[in-house]
């Protein structure tokens, strides 16, 4: 009789590490498990949830993409032929309970484990190889060095479809992940790196905050740089911008420059709608990447303001700022055609994104959105509520994503910025910037989760 229960006890565990128990998921029978594994010999993936099935039969990760489109593997019990460094990352963002693969690498397996994930294989291999098993799967040297499942992701989307951008976000409005989605980015701005910010004018208190930008400016061990005002007030000459400056704190978190303190320098725009020229700060000169941290929000004369303004309004000298308002008349600062001044910051945005080439990325932060700039010294109140932060390397995707959340917010507070953004005809600069190439339209929304 004991060696009956010894034999029996040995059989359950045998049992456990061949057919784990699915804790916290719905459980399947043996049969029906062995009927889904049966499915890949006609299909690449099987997903199964609350005893419905469906079955894909793209190619790759394809049909991992096309299921998450929409979707997440929350819930799921996936059976997958060939499981890598690549697909698991898509299960872990997925949130999937259970992996079946009849091919499972190593470094998947380490993924899934250290994400709780629960998985079974028919083989394991050290690594996944291409076609030829000459090297490994391109998408397993995508992700070798990914840091985060949504980067991963991104990295992934990306290559498959080049005609999309990607932009992260996250609706948590925090330092932590103002960090987080920088480096979610994956982007490593080297040597001296320049913080663009908007300092805000005296009076306004939407401007971000240096408590809440100090721990990413550290991270870059960045300065942060503006350039001095067109029109009268606290940020109209250097003295005063940086008494401005001082007052609201931003000099006790990081070194600050004024980039036209020195006066300015002229960048060349190749094939300009408007201008053919843009005006910015002479030390511009001095820093080989740049970090456009923009607080998006309403303007009085742009309709809106994100990545685009911030980097050409904001990147040009006074004298710049003047003549792109003038759309290459500087007496015409506040009379000038709107389409033009439009397309002017556009061109302005072309000749920074020639000049610095791929040392620049942008974030955008959708919080306290007025429908007032801060360069307003008194602005409106905001009326819709923060939506969160949004990090891309691509500006026109990402000021285009930012619209659309607004459009697409459920709060009605939306409505006034939606009328400051259609009044001024906003969306005409990421029109124009999409047609001079400074970046697309098209883009991937990935939550950095």
């Amino acid at each position: 009789m004991k060696g009956f229960f010894k034999f029996l006890l040995t059989g359950l565990v045998l049992c456990f590490v061949i057919s784990p128990v699915l804790a916290g998921t719905q459980k399947i029978s043996k049969e029906t498990k062995d009927m889904l594994i049966n499915k890949l010999n006609s299909s690449s993936l099987v997903v199964y949830k609350d005893g419905n099935t469906e079955e894909f039969n793209q190619h790759g990760l394809e049909p991992l993409l096309i299921y998450l489109d929409g979707n997440n593997f929350k819930g799921t019990q996936v059976f997958d032929r060939t499981v890598g460094r690549a697909a698991a990352y898509l299960y872990v963002y997925g949130n999937a309970d259970y992996v079946y693969a009849d091919t499972i690498s190593k470094p998947a397996i380490e993924i899934l484990k250290k994400n709780k994930i629960k998985y079974e294989a028919k083989n394991i291999v050290d690594e996944i190889q291409n076609k030829d098993k000459t090297d490994l799967c391109p998408f397993e040297k995508l992700t070798k060095d990914a840091q985060s499942p949504a980067q991963a992701y991104g990295l992934i989307y990306k290559k498959m479809h080049a005609d999309t951008a990607i932009v992260y976000f996250t609706p948590d409005i925090t330092s932590d992940n103002l960090v987080r989605i920088y480096k979610t980015l994956g982007k490593d701005l080297k040597g001296n790196v320049a913080v663009k910010l908007h300092s805000g004018e005296p009076g306004g208190h939407n401007f971000l905050q240096p408590d809440f930008i100090k721990d990413l400016v550290t991270y870059l061990n960045g300065t942060i740089v503006e350039c001095n005002t067109a029109y009268e007030g606290r940020r109209n000459t250097t003295e005063e911008h940086k008494k401005a400056i001082a007052e609201h704190g931003f000099d006790k978190i990081a070194k600050v420059d004024i980039m036209d303190s020195e006066g300015q320098m002229e960048l060349p725009v190749l094939e300009g709608k408007q201008i053919k020229v843009n005006y910015v700060g002479s030390h511009l000169k001095n820093y080989d990447s740049m970090l456009v941290l923009s607080h998006f929000k309403g303007h009085q004369m742009g309709g809106f303001g994100g990545a685009l303004k911030n980097m050409s309004i904001g990147i040009a000298s006074s004298y710049g700022k003047a003549y792109i308002h003038g759309a290459g008349k500087p007496e015409d600062l506040w009379t000038c055609e709107q389409d033009k001044f439009l397309e002017s910051m556009a061109d302005a945005d072309k000749s920074v994104m020639d000049y610095m080439k791929d040392n620049i990325t942008f974030i955008n932060v959708m919080s306290r959105m007025s429908i007032d700039c801060d360069c307003n010294n008194n602005p409106a109140e905001p009326e819709i509520a923060d939506i969160g932060i949004l990090a891309s390397d691509d500006p026109v995707a990402l000021d285009q994503a930012c619209v659309d959340l607004v459009y697409n917010s459920k709060d009605p507070g939306k409505a006034s910025l939606i009328e400051r953004m259609e009044s001024r005809h906003g969306i005409h600069t990421v029109e124009a910037a999409a047609d001079l190439g400074v970046g697309i339209r098209k883009y991937k929304l990935i939550d950095i989760k």
